[in-house]
């Protein structure tokens, strides 16, 4: 059965229950049970603010200081498959290790009751920078700042030899002062550290591959750059280099098709 919230007190009932005994609020369905949950026993998941493919991301409070964070929790059906759980902590390995303005603060981590691995994170306001380009194309003079923050904060994992392996605009936040924050270290790899890539792997989004990660070879940090290059031709074409219907006629562009000039893309421009 489902459960039901109230929208004030935030107090949890069972789905046949229809108003909140301590102030009368007529009660609400919540579809996910970790809704209003504390987890570790100090950190309250008030809403959802994300969910991928991995994880579900809640925006939460410290009930002891009553401080804003965000808490993202992997999904207990991908735990089964291999590595994911590691990888899913390696993210708060290589951001804590990071410390930098430019990438996203991990703050806690833990297991749920249940076993279930979950990171908690400064919370940010503002948009994901592939909400902003789904807007269309951007000036060059608001670009220029966000590119020389994404290089600051890709500059600063390459220096550790973190290579993140992921970068799109979906992994790149926004604050209202245009300032950066690089998410998402879950599939990044220290380039000294192998335990969980094989050669014929393919890990990321084809959009956004470098030719060599799109063939499955062992990428180094210039795979970063080209990832880089992709979005900010699409920041300021409105459009990424290559599309298609599908990853595999995209994953084939990037591969066997050199890349099209801006002119060639953006006319207009």
């Amino acid at each position: 059965p489902g459960l039901k919230v109230c929208p004030l007190c935030k107090q949890r009932y069972p789905s046949e229950s229809s108003f909140c005994f301590v102030d009368g609020s007529t009660l609400e369905s919540i579809s996910d049970p970790r809704l209003g949950t504390t987890i570790g026993g100090r950190y309250v998941l008030d809403d959802i603010v994300g969910e991928g493919g991995m994880a579900t991301v809640y925006r939460a409070r410290h009930k002891l200081v009553d401080r804003p964070c965000a808490v993202k929790v992997l999904h207990s059906e991908v735990m089964k498959e291999s590595n994911v759980r590691e990888r899913f902590l390696r993210e708060a390995r290589h951001a804590q290790r990071l410390a930098h303005p430019n990438v996203v603060e991990v703050l806690d981590q833990g297991e749920t009751e249940d076993g279930v691995p979950y990171l908690v994170m400064e919370l940010l306001q503002g948009s994901s920078l592939a909400d902003i380009v789904a807007k269309g194309a951007m000036p060059l003079k608001r670009c220029l700042p966000i590119m020389i923050l994404m290089l600051r904060a890709l500059s600063r994992a390459h220096h550790f030899e973190v290579i993140h392996r992921d970068l799109k605009p979906e992994n790149v936040f926004i604050l209202p002062n245009d300032s950066v924050k690089l998410l998402d270290f879950g599939i990044a790899r220290s380039v000294r550290d192998t335990r969980l890539t094989s050669l014929g792997e393919i890990f990321g989004t084809p959009e956004y591959m470098a030719p060599e990660q799109a063939l499955g070879q062992d990428v180094d940090l210039r795979a970063d750059l080209y990832a880089l290059g992709v979005m900010f031709f699409e920041m300021l074409a409105g459009q990424r280099p290559f599309n298609a219907p599908s990853p595999v006629q995209i994953l084939g562009m990037v591969i066997a098709k050199p890349v099209p000039t801006f002119a060639e893309v953006a006319p207009e421009k």
